[in-house]
């Protein structure tokens, strides 16, 4: 959903059923992860067709695999993001705070995570260029 090519997100702006997209994506704040989409000005009796249309769209992309490309511009585009830390306005470190708060809150350092790993970007994104570089099929086992 981090791009208008985003295969979920062309598959409903291009179904007509709706006018645009609005919010959605992935939320990883709270204890289990979420994944949400809304669609503006779906008729009442289009809504289960915009459901089977999400479903389906994600379903295609776990059987079949995301392209190449847009794996490989979606991770710069995050690794810049991380990298980049532009808060804007925001102050940094209540954002810092903030993206500790799911481990802080919901892991504990018997577990061997501490909250600051959120800050600690580097070796687990080293390790999804690695396993992408392999040709395993990360982001596709999510979806099931």
């Amino acid at each position: 959903m981090g791009s208008r090519t985003a295969i979920l997100y062309k598959a409903m702006t291009e179904s007509r059923l709706g006018e645009s997209i609005m919010g959605g994506g992935l939320s990883d704040e709270l204890k289990q992860a979420t994944f949400s989409i809304g669609l503006k000005g779906v008729k009442p009796e289009d809504v289960p067709k915009v459901e089977e249309l999400a479903i389906s769209t994600l379903a295609k992309a776990a059987a079949e695999g995301f392209p190449q490309d847009a794996i490989e511009a979606s991770l710069n585009t995050i690794e810049f993001q991380l990298r980049e830390c532009n808060t804007g306005g925001f102050p940094k470190g209540l954002s810092f705070m903030l993206s500790m708060m799911p481990r802080w809150i919901y892991r504990d350092e018997a577990d061997g995570c501490s909250p600051l790993d959120a800050l600690r970007f580097e070796a687990p994104l080293a390790e999804l260029k690695a396993r992408l570089a392999s040709g395993e099929k990360v982001f596709e086992d999510l979806l099931t």
